[in-house]
């Protein structure tokens, strides 16, 4: 699932170069004459996780960071496989919303966007 997830983001990716040409088609790109200082990046903190739970799969995909895997099981009992995030709908999610994760595990339960939720189970 994490390599369909990726392969989606990369799809999904743009590429976009800038060339600097000064007039004549063999001329070097300009460089500036001191490089431009740097500043720091600071580690992004973790955002909470939202509520997936009723939402379409594909918002999970649109959402979650990419160092967080991805547990998908199928609630209907057909053990069936996600091949198109959007026809799947959210009926579970394991941490719960609200939990700072990155790099970990987010399980969900899911089933096709016209099915209902299965009763939880005591």
């Amino acid at each position: 699932m994490v390599r369909k997830r990726a392969a989606m983001a990369a799809a999904g990716a743009v590429l976009t170069l800038t060339a600097v040409t000064t007039g004549a088609a063999t001329a070097a790109p300009a460089v500036p004459a001191a490089p431009a200082p740097v500043a720091a990046v600071a580690a992004e903190e973790p955002q909470p996780l939202p509520n997936f739970v009723g939402r379409n799969l594909f918002r999970v995909y649109s959402t979650v960071s990419a160092e967080t895997a991805l547990k998908i099981h199928d609630l209907s009992g057909e053990h069936r496989k996600v091949l198109w995030p959007p026809n799947w709908k959210v009926c579970t999610q394991s941490p719960k919303a609200g939990t700072k994760l990155r790099g970990g595990t987010l399980e969900l339960g899911v089933v096709k966007t016209n099915e209902k939720c299965p009763a939880r189970q005591s």
